[in-house]
């Protein structure tokens, strides 16, 4: 991110949401992409629309990610006569998202609010990012069907 803004290290803190633009991370096919915005401790990235790739990336990693068009557009707006030209800022804006029901809810910083339906988390996308991740995603099974296994030959009861 640095290469974009120099000032991303120092302007944002763990925990953040990144809203980025359309089709971010497109082209790139390297697990660093995600990675490196996990390392900065931000757990989820919404954006316009997401590369193929990056989002397999994200989802192996327990990276959230989730697309609101109508957000990149409302901040595009918002701050396009803004002439100091920061490609980071922190918006005072606030991010919910309701995995459960496929919605999220957008707080504006004049505290006006807003709703938008977004595309549904699948159950087993859930589990690897519950997980921590495709690699802790995989050991769990490994080891649930090593357990299911041992079961099938054990006999026992009341004598």
């Amino acid at each position: 991110m640095e290469n974009y803004d120099t000032e991303f290290r120092t302007t944002t803190k763990p925990g953040d949401i990144l809203v980025a633009g359309f089709n971010f991370g497109g082209g790139s096919s390297r697990e660093q992409a995600a990675t490196s915005i996990l390392a900065k401790q931000i757990p989820l990235v919404v954006a316009g629309s997401f590369g193929g790739i990056f989002t397999r990336n994200a989802v192996n990693n327990a990276l959230l990610c989730v697309e609101v068009p109508r957000l990149v557009q409302r901040l595009r707006r918002t701050y396009r006569d803004d002439t100091g030209k920061h490609v980071t800022r922190r918006t005072g804006w606030r991010f919910l998202w309701d995995v459960r029901r496929s919605k999220v809810i957008i707080t504006e910083k004049d505290g006006s609010t807003w709703e938008q339906r977004v595309g549904e988390l699948p159950p087993n996308v859930q589990a690897i990012i519950a997980a921590g991740g495709l690699e802790a995603w995989l050991r769990g099974e490994v080891r649930q069907g090593h357990e299911d296994r041992e079961k099938r030959y054990q006999i026992g009861g009341q004598l």
